[in-house]
């Protein structure tokens, strides 16, 4: 019975062993559930956003259209929030968010519905794993401990030696040894399995993500750059028919002029295309660039232009700033010749102490900036390309007070 006793009790040591481990396993993973699933809602509220911006951001109408289209671009089921009951989901494979709709009048929200991405609900299913390996674990150890009682009980001690008491006591440790390297064996491959799974999953989401800026992106520089070419285009055919029956030559020279407006047009999408529109831009200078879309948008109107740049001012700035305060003056310029009718515009880059200051005034027509929301997305690209490049923008107007657009970039102090 001495072998029995210490067999029982090497057999409870081991099983106190196996439950520690096992219990600060199933907390670790349960813990890491947790992690994972706050930074998928983390991530999914900023696609969301995203969403929103490329879609129109909160100046555009809110509609099932635009609610589907949002979901289609984050892969999620959205909604405005009492149009139907939130949907009855698995709390640990599903998440259900309440967000309000930007500028929306009167304030409302939205439902986002999604599923979990599979590293949190493989975590989910792991600590699973674990409280089913637990239960196992138990009771293997709780037959190990009967089969030796029992075997105790039938044997008596005088039907046994020394010398088969200590093979059998030798047998049942290297069984345990044996069962112990295993199970850790498995628990390292396991880990090894889940961690590379995790980074897949996260290269995937960054690229997603990648994808989703590069597309609004585009999005805003096709806005800003090919469609306000188009209408500068459209503008002049429309003065050719009503020249056309007066002054037939003149009228073909303006066709001319629509005709190589269109082939620049084609060599900007092709320069989208191919990437090579940052390059063009940097072989032009800031002046050179304004007096070129000025060109460009005016169609066939004389258009006066005060035209003032500091040269210390545009060497200040980036290749990125430089871009974005291009594309922002064209809209600027576009708004002020197409919804204004201006005939005189200013435009100003200078240079302070520690920022760089845009400025596009028109003598135009005007309009109140807080009634304009929901015209199109002129307004809003603006906005979106100051933040882009670290930018402020202030739109001041007026009906009948023309349109002032200031745009002030952060630089370094002058020495």
């Amino acid at each position: 019975m001495p072998s029995l006793a210490r067999i029982l009790g090497l057999s409870a040591l081991l099983l106190l062993l196996f439950l520690v481990v096992l219990l600060v396993a199933q907390r670790w993973l349960q813990s890491q559930h947790g992690r994972l699933r706050e930074e998928a809602i983390t991530e999914r509220r900023g696609q969301f956003h995203a969403a929103v911006e490329v879609t129109g951001g909160g100046a555009a109408a809110w509609d099932d259209a635009r609610f589907a289209l949002i979901g289609r671009l984050i892969n999620a089921r959205v909604h405005p929030r009492g149009s139907r009951p939130l949907p009855a989901v698995d709390a640990n494979r599903h998440v259900v968010l309440i967000e309000p709709l930007p500028h929306a009048t009167p304030p409302a929200e939205v439902v986002v519905a999604f599923q979990l991405p599979a590293t949190t609900r493989m975590s989910l299913a792991h600590g699973r794993t674990w409280a089913l390996l637990l239960v196992l674990v138990l009771t293997l150890m709780l037959l190990f401990i009967l089969a030796a009682l029992y075997s105790g009980w039938r044997e008596s001690p005088e039907s046994r030696g020394n010398w088969s008491a200590a093979r059998a006591e030798m047998n049942s440790l290297e069984s345990l040894a044996r069962t112990s390297a295993a199970q850790g064996s498995a628990l390292a491959e396991e880990r090894d399995n889940r961690q590379r799974v995790e980074q897949d999953l996260l290269l995937n989401q960054r690229r997603l993500n990648q994808a989703l800026e590069e597309k609004i992106r585009l999005g805003r520089d096709l806005h800003d750059g090919v469609i306000q070419s188009l209408y500068a285009v459209g503008l002049t055919i429309e003065s050719v028919r009503a020249l056309l029956p007066r002054d037939p030559q003149r009228a073909d020279q303006r066709l001319q002029q629509c005709l190589d407006g269109l082939n620049r047009t084609i060599r900007d999408v092709r320069d989208y295309i191919t990437g090579l529109a940052p390059e063009k831009l940097r072989r032009m200078s800031f002046a050179a660039a304004v007096e070129m879309m000025l060109q460009e948008l005016r169609g066939s109107r004389q258009i006066g232009l005060e035209l003032i740049v500091d040269d210390e001012a545009a060497a200040a700035l980036t290749a990125a700033q430089t871009n974005e305060a291009l594309q922002v003056a064209r809209e600027a310029i576009s708004n002020a010749l197409r919804h204004g009718q201006a005939d005189g515009l200013t435009l100003r880059l200078h240079r302070g102490d520690a920022e760089v200051g845009l400025l596009v005034q028109d003598n135009g027509r005007g309009f109140r900036p807080e009634t304009a929301a929901g015209r199109g997305h002129g307004l809003g690209n603006m906005q979106a390309r100051a933040a882009a490049a670290g930018a402020t923008l202030r739109i001041d107007s007026l009906p009948g007070a023309g349109t002032r657009v200031v745009m002030t970039f952060p630089v370094s102090p002058v020495i």
